[in-house]
């Protein structure tokens, strides 16, 4: 009777699996995380396996699926992240309906090459795919569902891309590249700096109005990646912007309203490919969180100190990230700056000539 044996799969990636027989019943497990070099330890997980079948201790397979254990984690934890649902509706379309001890590497392959490939998703995005598997699956490991999980391995992250604030005629030209339902959206962006994922979800729920009529936008903690409420009061032109879109019949503000393979959408969906086509029309490389970038650059311009920042940028109230997100660098502005001390240098002389004749 062997207890394992190696195999090796078309991509080249190799295991070991146990093979044995109770009662006339052909067992066969993958061995998880032990490698080909690795025949002694194999060996060893593949005896006590057998061993705590043998007298029952252990059933020959799991029969919850990736589906039913991502149910009680969502309930299990306290999920701050907003994307971690939409991240999971992706997983779960590869490996659902799978038994967690049937997960290996090969299915972690495919969802990479998916979101590489077909998604164009960037390393570090994909990492985050891969966390919430491993996630999951080490709270099943922790409630004794499986004896183990294949680890995930991460991808090495790409290089730093460029950040930097969009000047305004950048603005007004990727504003005019833009498909209808997104000029609001990117608009209300880049004078906010609201997130994207607070931007996509932001309903009637978040809105209440000042006596002025303009409106405030109110935030719970699990909806901010900072994890503590946040409050937006609205400029006029920005409550302007939420009336052009407001509706009584959908509660979400910013919407395509349109079909999607036959299907009625009213969010604004992956809209990808439009920022693409407008990257090509404009000749401007930019990427939605530029317009963050862009807010926080024009609050610095304005003079305001780091704790002013936190505030309005909802980060927490220790945080650095001002110095992060403000682009001050811009000949424009660094020209006004100076400009601007001539200027007060000049009253302050004057000051002292009319103390002086006084």
């Amino acid at each position: 009777m062997k207890l394992i044996k190696s195999r090796t799969l078309k991509s080249g990636l190799t295991y070991w699996e146990t093979d044995f027989r109770i009662d006339g019943r052909r067992i066969r497990h993958k061995i998880p995380t032990l490698g080909k070099s690795q025949k002694a330890e194999a060996k060893a997980f593949a005896k006590e396996l057998y061993i705590q079948m043998i007298k029952g201790e252990i059933f020959d397979q799991c029969t919850t699926t990736f589906n039913e254990m991502s149910a009680i984690y969502l309930q299990d934890k306290n999920i701050r992240d907003a994307s971690k649902n939409y991240r999971l509706s992706i997983i779960q379309k590869f490996i659902g309906e799978m038994r967690l001890d049937k997960i290996s590497q090969r299915d972690y392959e495919a969802i990479k090459i998916y979101l590489l490939k077909q998604r164009k998703n960037k390393r570090q995005t994909v990492n985050r795919y891969l966390a919430d598997i491993g996630a999951i699956l080490e709270l099943a490991k922790k409630q004794r569902i499986i004896r183990d999980y294949p680890k995930p391995i991460k991808l090495d992250e790409d290089p730093k891309r460029e950040t930097r604030a969009l000047a305004n005629w950048e603005l007004h030209k990727i504003h005019n590249a833009l498909p209808n339902y997104l000029k609001d959206p990117f608009e209300f962006a880049w004078k906010t700096g609201l997130r994207k994922a607070n931007l996509i979800g932001l309903t009637k729920d978040h809105l209440s109005k000042r006596k002025d009529g303009r409106y405030i936008l109110k935030f719970t903690k699990d909806e901010m990646k900072a994890g503590t409420p946040f409050e937006h009061i609205c400029t006029r032109d920005e409550t302007e912007i939420i009336k052009r879109n407001i509706s009584f019949e959908d509660p979400i503000i910013f919407r395509r309203e349109t079909k999607v393979n036959g299907t009625k959408t009213t969010g604004l969906g992956d809209f990808k490919r439009s920022i693409e086509t407008a990257r090509k029309e404009t000749g401007i490389h930019f990427t939605w969180h530029w317009l963050r970038h862009t807010c926080a650059t024009n609050y610095a311009k304005l003079g305001l100190n780091e704790q002013q920042m936190n505030t309005l940028m909802a980060w927490s109230p220790k945080s650095r990230m001002s110095g992060n997100y403000s682009h001050l660098r811009d000949e424009d502005f660094l020209a006004n700056l100076r400009e601007n001390n001539a200027t007060l240098g000049h009253v302050w002389d004057t000051q002292r000539e009319i103390e002086q004749s006084s």
